[in-house]
């Protein structure tokens, strides 16, 4: 990111890149504001937009639909995240959890990019949850 881009979208990358996890822009939006930055919500999904197509940010789509975003290295990595808070690991991409399988026999389709979201409860999670139940 350079002095180039827009001063929104080095605040969105600033942002993303103090938290662990993937975050909503209306989450993004809330915490640049109360870091003291005015910005609306478009500028947000503008330079979410843009980030993404540096590559810079990754989404991962909810199953109700809901668009969260992370900072993410620009190494292959598949994310290994907490259904709970949300915390993300980057898993390289060659330690894929996935059998092997051959992209010749993926229906066609070239240039393949394999992506896999992981879903769990990190240990932090678990461990709040157990000491809740103990009450």
């Amino acid at each position: 990111m350079n002095e180039d881009q827009p001063r929104s979208t080095r605040h969105v990358l600033a942002c993303l890149g103090l938290e662990g996890g993937f975050m909503t822009a209306h989450e993004l939006h809330q915490r640049i504001r109360c870091l003291g930055h005015p910005i609306g919500l478009s500028s947000v999904y503008r330079a979410l937009r843009d980030l993404r197509s540096l590559g810079l940010v990754d989404v991962m789509v909810e199953r109700r639909g809901q668009r969260r975003y992370r900072h993410c290295s620009v190494r292959p990595h598949h994310h290994l995240v907490c259904s709970a808070c949300h915390s993300t690991v980057e898993i390289p991409a060659n330690s894929s959890p996935l059998p092997a399988w051959e992209p010749v026999k993926a229906l066609g389709f070239t240039d393949l990019l394999v992506r896999v979201t992981i879903t769990g409860i990190c240990a932090d999670c678990t461990l709040r949850q157990n000491r809740r139940c103990r009450r």
